[in-house]
């Protein structure tokens, strides 16, 4: 059974079982104006990286300022059944260097720093059934955060977002989603571009994506995940999030996840790994009042014929992919062949509004040509809600971060191999973000 018969069994299934509760729900009255919601949200954000790791191309620091405008509107529900929603972000370049595009705040023209506006959601959307029971339907362009194998950021100046029709069930614990999509707008520009392939850039005609849940209670969590990127790439993942309460204030917390990548008859094994790639991490933690800390240690195969491979997770040239490993790491990216991570990570909630916390990752056993590799990071981080303003809120993080410098997009080894060229660099963000709803 191809991925196609698959995802049109599991939409079957979800429709016919939905369907009966779907018949017995009572027709409401109002259309689309009633109940209506537009949201503004203001977006300001900066984005520093300073590594050097690119310093042979002649990438230097890369620095960003832009500042995002979003108007978001949700229709009511005709007849309790159908509506719309659509989403307009304005993105103003503030300020931007030489290197500007590392960091996907800005439109990148020619070399040129721009700012842009486009339409990001425009989709219509039907539903039947209740909260527990339920099928409903999307068409157009959405936003699909961790949906299936794909994904969208909403931590850079604009979100991204997929065109294409998608559904989303529920039966009681058990739920279901699944999606095909055409095309993709991403992070920095408001151009509406079709999926290619990596090397030759031949188009991928759709994505197809999907994943059943089981969700007995609000901390316990076990995913299966599916997605084809038409011929070229296919993706498969198991995810599961487990919190146990022990004692008192005392919780055990406990994530985990597997994903395996195989290239189909079009993958042109340019990006990667030749063949098949796999991750898989395991995190455990506890929780006691308002702290939390955790120790997660994850590992990578991922062979590959043109030098040190890595686990691609996206579905092409394009897209974005889901990919919920602490190995996406804040400012490098654990996932190289043989590499294993350890991560620790503690926060603590000071006030009921303000979250500090501190991290630490540190990867090894990745080789490349004999040389061992390793890389490793740390920092620290805050999160404020003021109380005294509705809706706002300030993000902050920094830290340094130590990879080794690339050549010819491996490793730039020392003369006669002996040892590698030490990347190093820090990193910085701050978000500051406040909603207001326009309409009450």
């Amino acid at each position: 059974m191809n991925i196609h018969t698959q995802l049109f069994t599991l939409m079957l299934l979800s429709g016919c079982g939905s369907a009966f509760c779907a018949s017995a729900a009572p027709s409401g009255e109002g259309g689309f104006l009633e109940k209506s919601e537009l949201d503004l949200t203001l977006k300001n954000v900066w984005m520093l990286n300073t590594t050097n790791q690119l310093a042979e191309q002649g990438v230097g620091d890369q620095n960003a300022w832009a500042q995002g405008v979003h108007l978001d509107f949700r229709s009511g529900w005709y007849e309790d059944t159908v509506g719309f929603d659509a989403s307009w972000y304005g993105v103003a370049k503030l300020y931007a260097n030489d290197a500007f595009y590392g960091r996907d705040l800005l439109r990148d023209n020619n070399g040129k720093a721009e700012g842009f506006n486009k339409v990001g959601q425009l989709y219509a959307k039907a539903k039947f059934g209740d909260e527990e029971h339920y099928l409903r339907m999307y068409a157009g362009w959405r936003q699909l955060y961790k949906f299936g194998m794909l994904n969208i950021t909403r931590s850079r100046a604009a979100p991204s977002s997929y065109e294409g029709i998608s559904l989303e069930s529920r039966w009681q614990q058990l739920g279901l989603r699944a999606a095909v999509v055409q095309r993709f707008s991403e992070r920095d520009e408001p151009e509406k571009r079709h999926f290619r392939t990596l090397k030759s850039k031949k188009q991928i005609d759709y994505i197809a994506t999907g994943d059943i849940s089981w969700k007995p209670n609000e901390d316990t969590r076990i995913s299966y995940l599916i997605g084809e990127s038409d011929n070229y790439l296919l993706r498969q993942g198991v995810e599961f999030d487990w919190i146990v309460p022990i004692t008192g204030d005392w919780d055990l917390v406990t994530r985990g996840a597997f994903y395996h990548n195989r290239g189909l008859s079009e993958w042109e094994g340019a990006r990667g790994f030749s063949r098949s790639a796999q991750h898989y991490y395991g995190l455990v933690g506890y929780r006691y009042k308002h702290s939390e800390t955790g120790l997660a240690w994850s590992h990578t195969k991922a062979k590959f014929d043109q030098g040190l491979g890595h686990f691609y997770w996206h579905m092409g040239k394009n897209t974005r992919g889901a990919f919920n490993s602490p190995a996406d790491g804040e400012g490098n990216d654990y996932i190289n062949d043989g590499e294993q991570m350890i991560s620790l990570y503690s926060q603590y909630k000071v006030l009921p509004n303000l979250v500090l916390g501190v991290f630490g990752n540190y990867g090894f056993g990745a080789r490349y040509e004999g040389v061992a590799l390793t890389e490793w990071e740390y920092g620290g981080y805050f999160s404020w809600s003021p109380t005294l303003v509705s809706g706002l809120n300030i993000f902050g993080g920094v830290g340094p971060s130590y990879t080794w410098k690339l050549k010819n997009n491996n490793p730039w080894l020392k003369e006669n191999n002996k040892g590698y060229h030490r990347a190093e660099g820090i990193g910085a963000t701050i978000r500051v973000e406040y909603k207001l709803g326009l309409l009450k």
